[in-house]
């Protein structure tokens, strides 16, 4: 074998090595935009050539970057990409949203204005323990994405929002703060897969949290109630709550979420005329506030390494 032929091998060797690499990286690098994956590749192609500058063989580049499997999962843990984390925002807005149906059912069984009925459950309140039971149905619904399969989950989860919408807007209302939950629940982790959502989501998102605002201010104006004091101020939080959601301050959703919370159980101590109301909002500034908190929040010390 002439040196000539050797240095021909040696060369083919080495791209084989990193074509091999890139092509195996490549394919474990589909969550990222192209934009980042592209970016992804070329640092990897100049690690190859730095190795070669140095003298190193292409096995040695591969032990610096370390294996596909690991080093994909180091870049995606830092762009926060990682599978865990879409999971975990995943299963803790299912799981809120099976709690709000659990919440939603109390309500509707011990606490909900006699005479006012907005849905199916609450005219046979007062059935005894059937009735408890029927209420809980939509929270055993919800819960199903949490226990089917892996492979069955994005079926299963798209098949219990679209149960829960019917049911929200069909049937009882006071489900709505469920299925925005359960709808969170299917599309921020798709929203989120390529790291922190984008700015149409944002701006979606403190839009929708501006709502209320908007509403009120717009009744105010045709008359049909006055604004207090409290309730400008109200209004005013919301405003600025929603332009730090729209420009991405992860803290905000903590906040909003506590709101909503705290709305939540108002609606249930002030059972007014526009109870519902209320009841709507509380589930809206949950939604909005988990999703944007959970979306962007950063990756856990364990996904980092």
């Amino acid at each position: 074998m002439t040196p000539s032929t050797t240095t021909t091998e040696q060369t083919t060797m080495a791209t084989d090595t990193e074509q091999s690499y890139l092509r195996a990286v490549t394919k474990r690098l589909r969550a990222l935009t192209p934009e980042q994956r592209a970016a992804v590749l070329d640092d990897v192609r100049a690690h190859f050539a730095d190795a070669a500058e140095a003298g190193r063989t292409p096995e040695q580049a591969v032990e610096g970057l370390g294996d596909p499997a690991t080093f994909t999962r180091r870049v995606q843990a830092e762009l926060g990409h990682d599978a865990g984390r879409l999971d975990r925002i995943r299963r803790v807005l299912q799981w809120t949203a099976v709690g709000m149906a659990v919440f939603t059912a109390m309500f509707e069984t011990f606490l909900w204005p006699e005479g006012m009925t907005f849905g199916l459950l609450v005219p046979y309140r007062g059935d005894g323990f059937a009735v408890v039971l029927w209420s809980l149905v939509p929270a055993l619904v919800t819960a199903l994405p949490l226990v089917v399969p892996a492979r069955a989950r994005t079926g299963t989860a798209v098949a219990v929002v679209a149960v829960l919408t019917v049911l929200a807007l069909a049937a009882q209302m006071t489900f709505v703060p469920t299925a925005m939950l359960a709808w969170a629940a299917l599309v921020v982790p798709v929203a989120a897969r390529h790291g922190r959502p984008a700015p149409a989501w944002r701006i979606t998102g403190g839009a929708l949290l501006m709502l209320p605002g908007a509403l009120m201010v717009t009744g105010a104006i045709a008359g049909s109630w006055g604004l207090e004091a409290d309730a400008v101020a109200y209004i005013a939080a919301l405003l600025g709550l929603g332009l730090l959601i729209t420009v991405g301050r992860s803290w905000t959703g903590a906040v909003v979420a506590a709101v909503g919370v705290g709305v939540l159980v108002w609606a249930t101590l002030d059972l007014g005329m526009l109870v519902l109301a209320v009841w709507w909002a509380g589930g809206l500034f949950l939604t909005i506030g988990l999703s944007h908190a959970l979306a962007h929040a950063a990756p856990r010390r364990a996904d980092r390494a």
